[in-house]
């Protein structure tokens, strides 16, 4: 058997002087002998596998302190490592390869852990991707493997696969294939997992004993609000009420975006504000008041929402309002991407006509001998263009044969719409109608609380109460949206002809507004194809189709 001073000459490096910040986290040790050499040379050593984990860095996760702090992200698993160096010098055994996994938990189904499979596959080949051959692993605590039964079941069928593999902590090795020492560990294992469990439920626990009490969140300051994160931050607080109510009205995310830039206003981690984040800011329940826990709304015995003890930025209605104006996977409740508008109106950030033209172009086609003609009919997109008259033009990617100058185009537009707003203001009468399922919902949510009352109550059993909730939940769910909606689109239909012209002149409405009027106008704008050689454009050659 090698002496501690053979070990330490194997590698190079002591392990006494070796600091967190020196050591390979991942891979082979620096200054390791090749494993050929290695294996000559010390036939009766051990050679080890470390394994190190670490829950959560909040290090890594946490600026403030880490600015305040000499220690850096990954102090934690350094440590981890330098301890199993220091307990395989014990053993005079030497670690060949380090596995980390730097905060990751190791209790959350959803979390892939990638170096600890990485240990099984080498455990189960019997080398490590060097080539060193493997009779054991190493780590400060059996804890850092395993808080799940799987993982260890996983673990334990890997490492005695060779059943003269040990496993060492600093307790000493372990022969997992002994059944004292799998009855151990086994127990050890379901006492981790309930130690894991019950951490679990002092957090979920004091963060419900918060929302109940109406406090705020103890994460980071949100938009908004001071650090107390229940006083308004006036500038913050005024941009998101001011955009809600412009979103409301149809404006583009990204022009909210662009008017917080000219503002001076950055999220609280000092970025520009993006369309995605300001989506989530305005679309968060606590703006009205509201608490949300785990992607749903936080009620009370009756159905209500609770409200906060925190300052808010808008009304509940204002903020149901705002929601609805997005796609089903894009606001705070339902995170996604790629959701299309509930508008309808195609999206685009360039050209106001683009998707609203349609190619006239008569194709001719032949089919069994007889030439027949047909329209195109594809919509028509702008893109930049090198004439000085005509910067931009409006093309049809499908036949290539048509295109028109998207200025004249733009121009004849504005000319249209606000003629035929004009005649609309002299028959204008505003109206109110109210949403016709208040009824509806009432009902579902009357339903939805006396059945929470019996379930409470024990007059409900448990199965037929989460057989019958989820669908109401559902329903009330799916009836305030559309509401929402309602309410939108009629707040919309019920503004002034005339008022909607002076926002598109005076520059009020930006190009998503511009769009929506148009699709409520137009069916679509029929675009004839130009003659040849003709470099004039042609507001002719456009036929609206009105709805």
């Amino acid at each position: 058997m090698s002496t501690t001073r053979d070990r330490n000459a194997m590698t190079n490096v002591s392990p006494e002087d070796e600091g967190p910040d020196d050591l390979e986290l991942r891979g082979r040790p620096a200054g390791l002998a090749p494993p050929e050499e290695l294996a000559r040379l010390h036939p009766d050593t051990p050679f080890l596998i470390g394994y190190s984990r670490i829950s959560d860095d909040w290090r890594k996760n946490n600026s403030q302190k880490a600015a305040k702090s000499a220690w850096s992200a990954g102090k934690g698993v350094a440590n981890q490592h330098r301890r199993n160096d220091r307990n395989a010098a014990r053993h005079d055994a030497v670690i060949v390869h380090r596995y980390t996994d730097n905060d990751l938990s190791a209790s959350k189904k959803d979390v892939v852990r990638p170096d600890f499979l990485a240990m099984l596959r080498d455990l189960k080949r019997g080398h490590t991707p060097e080539g060193y051959p493997v009779h054991g692993v190493i780590c400060v605590d059996q804890d850092r493997v395993q808080r799940t039964d799987r993982d260890w079941e996983d673990f334990v069928e890997a490492i005695t696969l060779d059943p003269s593999r040990r496993f060492y902590t600093p307790s000493g090795p372990m022969d997992l294939t002994e059944e004292s020492e799998i009855i151990k560990t086994g127990i050890m294992a379901v006492v981790n997992k309930a130690e894991s469990m019950k951490k679990k439920r002092r957090i979920r626990d004091w963060h419900q004993d918060r929302i109940l009490d109406g406090l705020p969140h103890s994460g980071p300051r949100p938009f908004g609000w001071k650090e107390d994160r229940q006083t308004l931050e006036p500038p913050e607080a005024e941009f998101l009420s001011w955009a809600i109510d412009e979103r409301i009205k149809g404006k583009a995310v990204q022009t909210l975006c662009d008017e917080s830039k000219k503002r001076g206003l950055t999220g609280t981690r000092g970025n520009d504000l993006v369309p995605q984040t300001l989506t989530q800011m305005m679309t968060a329940p606590r703006v009205c008041g509201y608490r949300a826990n785990r992607g749903k709304l936080v009620l009370d015995d009756d159905g209500e929402p609770i409200v906060g003890i925190w300052e808010t930025v808008t009304t509940p209605e204002k903020w149901e309002a705002v929601c609805a104006t997005f796609g089903p996977g894009s606001t705070y409740l339902a995170r996604g991407s790629g959701t299309p508008a509930i508008t309808g109106i195609p999206k685009t950030i360039k050209y106001l006509g683009s998707t609203l033209l349609r190619c006239q172009y008569r194709i001719e086609e032949e089919k069994d001998g007889v030439v027949k003609t047909r329209v195109c009919n594809e919509p028509m997109g702008g893109s930049k263009a090198a004439s000085k008259r005509s910067p931009y033009v409006y093309t049809c990617a499908t036949c290539s044969r048509n295109a028109i100058s998207g200025p004249m185009v733009d121009k004849q537009l504005q000319r249209l719409v606000l003629a035929k707003l004009k005649k609309a203001q002299a028959t204008f009468i505003p109206v109110k109608v109210a949403w016709p399922d208040e009824k509806k919902l009432q009902q579902k949510a009357d339903k939805l609380a006396e059945l929470e009352r019996q379930w409470e109550d024990d007059e409900v059993p448990d199965s037929m109460f989460y057989r019958l909730a989820p669908p109401l939940e559902k329903a009330i769910k799916k009836l305030r949206s559309e509401r929402a909606k309602f309410e939108l689109a009629a707040a919309t239909k019920n503004e002034a002809p005339n008022d909607v012209a002076k926002k598109w002149l005076s520059g009020e409405y930006d190009l998503s507004q511009k769009r929506q009027v148009l699709f409520e106008i137009f069916a679509a704008v029929q675009v004839l194809p130009g003659q040849k050689g003709n470099k004039i454009p042609n507001p002719k050659r456009l036929i609206p189709v009105w709805k």
